[in-house]
């Protein structure tokens, strides 16, 4: 029995298990079948599509079966592709169903933004608006939703203020039954490094925090692989990734998104950054994150398999 056919099998048989939480089900099936190996033996980490690497015109559920399809083990979508759902007529519940009969989970949900709020006041008069965002990412099965901060704002990012933003939505998670991971942006002041998000994490105090590190931004901020490898792996919620073009050189407060390349295509030294991630004992998805315009006016099924080539190649190097 393959993979994809077990994973269906589990599914069917936890059906009438259904009072209780899906995601806590989906992450007993992932922790059972995280023995094995991932892409045919090819990889210690299975490996996750950010749905925004794809064209904004392909609405959510074409996109789980597109990653479905091109062998994809996870998908990561974003709060607004859910929201349309909804809006649509769609059930959540019922999508996420549709992605574990596909033989996929959802490990993360971009996002909860604002989550990380640059004051007291903003935050509180954003609960209602951060409660809905949980509970569309609970009911797609979720097990972990990304905490990002506000962006267009000039003054520094106040940790202080966001660790305790964070411990909030902590404790609200916890009756979506998710686990939220701090984010790290290089254009975001006061928020740029993977030091930034260890530290706001840190000083939540909250037991299970977690942060999001990413091959992209660590590599704008200038933070080498060496740092990744100090870190806990029970620390990292997803591992997202993505290689920069050529001529991209590391950079903070501008956004330059937009030229990240697909693995091997680039200049960042991947293999090192995973082998850490290795070190680590981290055992989640990679994620790959790409939003370049480019490579979303492309045919979806040839890039797809392309992407997932790429990337299974460069993940695979470190065994």
């Amino acid at each position: 029995m393959n993979r994809r056919k077990f994973v269906k099998a589990v599914a069917v048989s936890t059906t009438a298990l259904s009072a209780t939480s899906t995601q806590g089900l989906q992450a007993k099936e992932h922790k059972a079948l995280g023995k094995k190996r991932y892409q045919n033996g090819a990889t210690h980490w299975p490996i996750c599509l950010d749905t925004a690497t794809l064209s904004k015109e392909l609405n959510l559920k074409e996109k789980v079966k597109l990653a479905a399809n091109a062998g994809f083990d996870a998908i990561e979508p974003w709060d607004r592709e859910l929201q349309k759902h909804e809006e649509s007529g769609g059930s959540l519940k019922d999508l996420g169903k549709e992605i574990r009969d596909l033989g996929l989970y959802v490990p993360s949900v971009i996002g909860l933004w604002g989550g990380l709020a640059p004051t007291k006041e903003i935050f509180n008069q954003e609960i209602d608006i951060h409660k809905k965002r949980l509970q569309m990412i609970s009911d797609i099965g979720s097990e972990h939703v990304q905490v990002i901060p506000k962006f267009g704002r000039e003054e520094p990012l106040d940790k202080k203020v966001a660790a305790w933003s964070y411990s909030q939505v902590c404790e609200m998670a916890k009756d979506y039954n998710l686990k939220p991971a701090a984010i790290f942006l290089n254009m975001v002041r006061g928020l740029e490094r993977m030091s930034d998000a260890t530290a706001i994490a840190l000083d939540s105090d909250q037991p299970e925090a977690m942060i999001i590190p990413d091959t992209y931004h660590m590599f704008l901020a200038g933070t080498g692989p060496n740092a990744l490898g100090r870190l806990r792996g029970d620390f990292i919620a997803i591992f997202q990734f993505a290689d920069a073009g050529k001529e991209v050189e590391p950079i903070l407060h501008k956004g330059v998104d937009s030229q990240r390349v697909l693995p091997g295509d680039g200049k960042i030294d991947l293999k090192a950054y995973l082998t850490n991630l290795q070190k680590t004992g981290f055992d989640g998805c990679v994620s790959l994150e790409l939003y370049n315009p480019e490579y979303r006016k492309r045919e979806p099924v040839a890039f797809l398999e392309e992407a997932l080539h790429k990337t299974v190649k460069v993940v695979a190097s470190v065994g």
